[in-house]
C-alpha cells in the first residue's frame, strides 16, 4: 500500500509549483484513490462532483467526499450535456454497434470541471480516465483546449494503477466509496447512458450477471403489454415525447421518461466490443434505453424526408462525425465544420415518429412530415396511381449497362 504513496510523491516532483488540484469526482473508486494519493503527495485536492443526470445519491457521494477530502463542490451540467447529446441525435451518434458515450459526455464534463477549477483557484486539474480506454483521450483534449494555462493529471494511467491494488489501498485506508460493487465491475453513468466495463465484464465469452443492469430489466421478465411511443422532431431534435399518451417535453424530460419506459419494456442493452485509439479491444455493456430509442426514430424521419443522395452523403458524414468524436475530437475545427453540414441537412427533418416498445424491442408502426418524399399517388399501384411504369421501361435498359458489357467480356 505504501508502493502506491511512494510512486504519488513522484506527482509533486513532477508537479512542482502545484498546490491546488481541482478533482474530477465521480464518488467510485478511481476518484477515490487518487483523490487520497494526491493528498499523500501533499496536493490540496477539491472535488468536483459533476451532475450529468446520473442515477446517483449526490447527497451521500458529497458526504463521502466531505469525509475524505473536508470539501466538495456539486456542479449542475445537465443541459449543457443535453446540447452535446442532441448535436449527437442529429449525427445518428453510433459506432463500432453501440452508442457514442463519453465522446459527448467528457467534453461536457470537462467545461464543467474547468469552470469551477478557475472559480476556486486552482491551478490543476486531476481526472480518474486509465489508459486503456478513449477517456483520458476525451478528457485531456477538452481540458487542454479549455484550460490550457492548468497542469492536467491523469493519476490512474501515469502512475499505472491497477484495479486490485486500488481495491486494496481503498480498503485498507477505509475509503468512503462502493467497494461491493468496485470488486465486481466499474460503471459509469450520465443522461445519455450507462456503461459497465471491467471486472465480470472481461471475458467475452461470459454474460453479465443480471444484477450489474440497473436501467433494464431482462426482455423476458418485461411486461407482456407493450408501450406506445409518439416522437416529435424539429430540425432534427426531439422536442416532445408521448408514452402511452402522456406528454412529455424538453430533450431532459424526454430522456428521463424513456430511459425509465425504455428499461422497464427491456429495451436499451448492448454488449460491444469497441475498438479503443490506443489499439485494445475493451468489452464494454450499456444500457441506453432512451438513446436508443430516439435514434431509431430519427434515422426513420430521416429516410423519410431526405432524398437518396442526401442520405448517402450524411451517413458518409455521420461516420466521420462519430470517429472523431469517439476518439476525443469534441473540441476541434473540423467537428464544427462536420457539424455545419448535419446542420443543414436537419432543416426538413420534422414531423412524427410511431413506435412501440416490447420486450426489449423497437418496433416503427408509422412516421409522417410536411417534409415527407413520400407520395401514396406515386407509390401505389392502383388505379389511382399516377405513375406510368411504361415510363420505366427504357430505363430498366440503361441501368447498369456498362456492369452488363464488362460481365459479357469477362465471361468470355
Amino acid at each position: 500500500m505504501e508502493d502506491l504513496e511512494i510512486r504519488a510523491r513522484k506527482l509533486s516532483e513532477e508537479h512542482k509549483g502545484i498546490k491546488k488540484v481541482a478533482l474530477s469526482h465521480s464518488g467510485g473508486l478511481d476518484s477515490a484513490v487518487i483523490g487520497t494519493l494526491l493528498q499523500s503527495a501533499g496536493f490540496a485536492v477539491t472535488p468536483i462532483v459533476v451532475n450529468m443526470g446520473q442515477q446517483s445519491d449526490f447527497s451521500r457521494i458529497e458526504k463521502n467526499a466531505r469525509a475524505m477530502f473536508g470539501k466538495c463542490i456539486v456542479v449542475d451540467a445537465r443541459r449543457h450535456f443535453a446540447e452535446n447529446i442532441m448535436r449527437g441525435i442529429k449525427a445518428n451518434c453510433g459506432i463500432m454497434g453501440h452508442v457514442n458515450m463519453g465522446g459527448l459526455s467528457r467534453p461536457a464534463l470537462a467545461r464543467a470541471v474547468c469552470e469551477e477549477a478557475r472559480k476556486q483557484g486552482c491551478d490543476a486539474i486531476a481526472h480518474g480516465a486509465s489508459g486503456t480506454g478513449n477517456d483520458h483521450l476525451t478528457m485531456e483534449n477538452s481540458l487542454r483546449v479549455l484550460a490550457p494555462d492548468m497542469r492536467i493529471m491523469a493519476v490512474v494511467r501515469d502512475l499505472d494503477l491497477k484495479r486490485d491494488s486500488e481495491l486494496a489501498y481503498a480498503k485498507k485506508k477505509k475509503l468512503q466509496t462502493n467497494l461491493a460493487r468496485a470488486e465486481k465491475f466499474s460503471a459509469d453513468e450520465n443522461l445519455w447512458a450507462r456503461s459497465i466495463r471491467q471486472g465480470s465484464t472481461l471475458d467475452p465469452d461470459a454474460p453479465l450477471p443480471e444484477d450489474a443492469y440497473k436501467w433494464t430489466v431482462s426482455p423476458k421478465m418485461a411486461p407482456d403489454r407493450g408501450a406506445d411511443v409518439e416522437i416529435e422532431f424539429e430540425n432534427g431534435i426531439p422536442v416532445n415525447a408521448a408514452i402511452n399518451g402522456r406528454k412529455h417535453s424538453g430533450i431532459l424530460a424526454i430522456l428521463v421518461a424513456l430511459n425509465e419506459t425504455g428499461g422497464h419494456h427491456g429495451v436499451g442493452r448492448l454488449d460491444a466490443l469497441d475498438d479503443k485509439v490506443v489499439g485494445l479491444k475493451i468489452r464494454e455493456l450499456f444500457e441506453c434505453p432512451a438513446a436508443l430509442i430516439l435514434l431509431a426514430a430519427h434515422r426513420e424521419l430521416e429516410r423519410l424526408v431526405l432524398t437518396t443522395k442526401e442520405l448517402s452523403a450524411k451517413r458518409t458524414v455521420d461516420a466521420a462525425w462519430n470517429t472523431l468524436v469517439h476518439d476525443g475530437g469534441w473540441y476541434t475545427r473540423l467537428r464544427r465544420f462536420l457539424d455545419a453540414f448535419i446542420d443543414e441537412s436537419q432543416r426538413p427533418v420534422d414531423g412524427v415518429v410511431s413506435l412501440q416498445l416490447y420486450k426489449g424491442g423497437i418496433i416503427v408502426k408509422g412516421r409522417k412530415s410536411r417534409n415527407a418524399l413520400y407520395d401514396r399517388r406515386l407509390s401505389g399501384r392502383d388505379t389511382k396511381g399516377v405513375f406510368s411504369q411504361k415510363e420505366a421501361r427504357q430505363f430498366a435498359k440503361l441501368y447498369g449497362l456498362q456492369d452488363v458489357i464488362a460481365y459479357m467480356i469477362e465471361g468470355e
